[in-house]
């Protein structure tokens, strides 16, 4: 019997145009009735996930930036896994380095080195992403207009970060350069001791080593006293991979998932367009 439910966000609980659907949410609220606990785990900041979570009329618990967090509904932090200054200077210095675009979620906020062309050309990325139609240069064009680019703190150094007491629990890269971003990937966690995963293709996602979805999910479901046999996870990308893992008793793999994900879940839903969640939750609960 499932006792817990845990869900990845973008591209698998929230559709392409950025909401969650009635039927999603109308699948969770039955599955919370029957007393089945729903938590969601995000490589999003809490203040980038909760207000679409919130607009469906859910209340529960976030593990977000994959893990480096565990919020109640409320927003107050009740567990935390952050980057040690040092390695956010040597990890942000070797993607300087790269020429990459850096982007830091931080407990005050998220804030780029990153010079203003580089943010540009980062949202325009992310644009594309969601939406395929919108060429990068389109999407350049009016990223300075868009709700991602006014969201971003400009910092010429990571000193303002430090200086005013906030931690890092995630640093992220975008690029349009596919092969670079696989790079890294790999090359990061050599060198650094870090987790190093990704959203998509176009991005890294860089956190404390600990900070994983699978191993955060765990820890949470233990100090419930939920043995693993009884948790649903349902993802669709590289970050959800760790909790898409065989010890979880239902892992659900979503109809857009890259390959990868659909290889190791157990089972495949529908699409994030077509209330894929709902459908899985429907199926075994």
């Amino acid at each position: 019997m499932i006792k817990l439910i845990a869900s990845d966000m973008d591209g698998t609980l929230v559709s392409t145009d950025h909401a969650i659907s009635e039927a999603n949410a109308s699948a969770i609220k039955r599955a919370q009735n029957k007393g089945i606990e729903f938590i969601i785990t995000t490589g999003r900041s809490y203040e980038d996930a909760y207000p679409q979570v919130v607009a469906a009329g859910i209340e529960c618990n976030y593990l977000v930036m994959n893990g480096s967090e565990l919020r109640n509904p409320k927003g107050e932090i009740i567990q935390s896994l952050y980057l040690t200054r040092t390695l956010v200077e040597q990890t942000v210095a070797e993607l300087t380095q790269a020429g990459m675009y850096v982007e830091l979620y931080t407990t005050g906020g998220t804030f780029s080195p990153s010079d203003a062309e580089s943010r540009k050309w980062a949202v325009a990325t992310k644009i594309n992403n969601f939406h395929p139609l919108i060429s990068i240069d389109e999407a350049y064009q009016s990223a300075e207009d868009h709700f991602l680019y006014k969201g971003i703190n400009c910092i010429d150094s990571l000193e303002r970060i430090f200086e005013n007491g906030y931690e890092v629990g995630k640093i992220i890269s975008f690029s349009h350069r596919r092969d670079k971003i696989a790079e890294l990937r790999a090359t990061l966690p050599q060198k650094y001791p870090v987790n190093v995963t990704g959203s998509f293709a176009i991005n890294l996602e860089i956190t404390n080593p600990l900070a994983d979805k699978g191993e955060a999910i765990k820890h949470y479901a233990a100090g419930r006293g939920i043995p693993t046999a009884a948790i649903m996870t349902i993802g669709d990308s590289y970050n959800d991979l760790g909790m898409l893992g065989d010890m979880f008793g239902y892992t659900v793999a979503m109809g857009n998932a890259i390959d990868e994900v659909k290889q190791q879940a157990k089972y495949i839903t529908d699409t994030n367009d077509a209330d894929g969640v709902g459908k899985a939750i429907e199926r075994f609960v």
